[in-house]
């Protein structure tokens, strides 16, 4: 069967309709969204008035007038948005000059028609609205001065040219209260659907500022955290050694650092795979978060190394290395014992980090050299 002979899905050729009509790019086809709205608008506004000429208080000329202005307004517009030709102009959806024709429709509007000239105005709400998805303060404001104008002109012309308006006629009050409500029928789907988008773009904008809160969060935690175990990384390791040295040259405490270093810790990665490397350096970190108080701060140093500072003397980094040590050994990996060796040194008045972390390297060598599984600390 060729491809001429099989039948068409309905629904392909409704997309391709649609997409004929509407555009299949998702910005032009938003605006023409907002133009369709619009002409909505203008339709049913139509209808009404030609009701106003059918009772008799609308003369059927000036309408004829207005909807031709109307028609040819729209046409252009449409043309120009689902072209594309818009999009070469700063103002892409033609706001500004959709907006400003549509005032001048409703206060020509206004001035037709006669006794019902009141719900006229009704279709302004209509166009702020739209006005305040795209335009900027200063521009609603000219929008405003722009409408408050020419409705002002329109009464003008009514009083100095009373011939050129709709004749007035006595209409029964009921009759202007059914028309009321008509226009409102008319003017608040509109409404009710600008309301919606705007519901709409709020709900994304708060999503959106959720989602920026999440990732501000996420880099502020990976800008200091060490990504493979969730312990401080070296810069606020680094930090946090600044702070307890300035805490200690004011007398307030003094502290200890300790570097610690998985022994053999290549031929973990060599015998056992990076991935189980990976889950031992995990593993060592949790230990030893378990392991510490509460004003202990145990960081990766980088590679298999980890810097541990403790208030206080070397009686209490022994105490507290040991509880690490053991658990490390215990649990840090199911078919092999990890060890770890470390290197102490307490700080000294005037020493800056560079030095003390020197002192407790050198330490780390001494145990590293002396057997590994051990702590030696600088100055024994």
């Amino acid at each position: 069967m060729n491809d001429a002979d099989r039948p068409r899905d309905p629904r392909t050729s409704g997309r391709r309709l649609i997409d004929l009509v509407a555009s299949g790019e998702r910005r032009r086809r938003l605006r023409l969204v907002q133009w369709l709205i619009a002409t909505l608008v203008y339709a049913g506004t139509a209808m009404l008035l030609l009701a106003g000429v059918h009772q008799g208080w609308m003369c059927a000329a000036s309408v004829h007038a207005w909807m031709g202005f109307i028609a040819a307004v729209q046409l252009a517009s449409y043309i120009a948005l689902r072209s594309g030709w818009s999009e070469r102009s700063r103002d892409p959806s033609l706001t500004i000059w959709q907006l400003g024709l549509g005032v001048v429709a409703v206060n020509w509007g206004y001035l037709i028609c006669g006794p019902m000239r009141t719900s006229a105005l009704f279709p302004l709400m209509v166009i702020f609205a739209f006005g305040a998805f795209a335009l900027r303060w200063r521009q609603i404001a000219m929008l405003t001065a722009f409408a408050v104008a020419s409705l002002v002109a329109a009464v003008a012309l009514r009083t100095v040219h009373p011939e050129w308006a709709t004749s007035e006629h006595v209409v029964d009050p009921f009759r202007v209260d059914v028309n009321n409500v008509l226009m409102i029928l008319v003017v608040l789907p509109a409404l009710a659907v600008i309301a919606a988008r705007l519901s709409s773009l709020r709900q994304k904008l708060r999503d959106q500022r959720t989602a920026l809160g999440a990732a501000l969060a996420q880099v502020e935690r990976l800008a200091v955290s060490d990504e493979l175990t969730g312990l401080p990384n070296r810069r606020s390791m680094q930090a946090e050694l600044e702070r307890s040295i300035a805490t200690s040259e004011r007398g307030i405490a003094p502290f200890c650092v300790g570097i610690l270093d998985i022994d053999h810790f290549k031929a973990v990665n060599d015998e056992l795979g990076h991935a189980a490397g990976d889950a031992v350096l995990r593993n060592v970190a949790c230990l030893g978060r378990e392991q510490m108080r509460g004003t202990d701060v145990l960081g990766r140093w980088g590679g298999e190394e980890f810097l541990l500072v403790t208030p206080g003397g070397t009686d209490a980094m022994t105490a507290v290395l040991a509880r690490i040590r053991k658990a490390v050994a215990a649990g840090a990996h199911p078919r092999r014992r990890v060890t770890l060796s470390a290197g102490v040194a307490v700080h000294r008045a005037g020493e800056d980090a560079d030095a003390l972390l020197a002192r407790a390297d050198r330490a780390l060598y001494r145990a590293k050299h002396a057997g590994r599984d051990q702590v030696a600390i600088d100055g024994d």
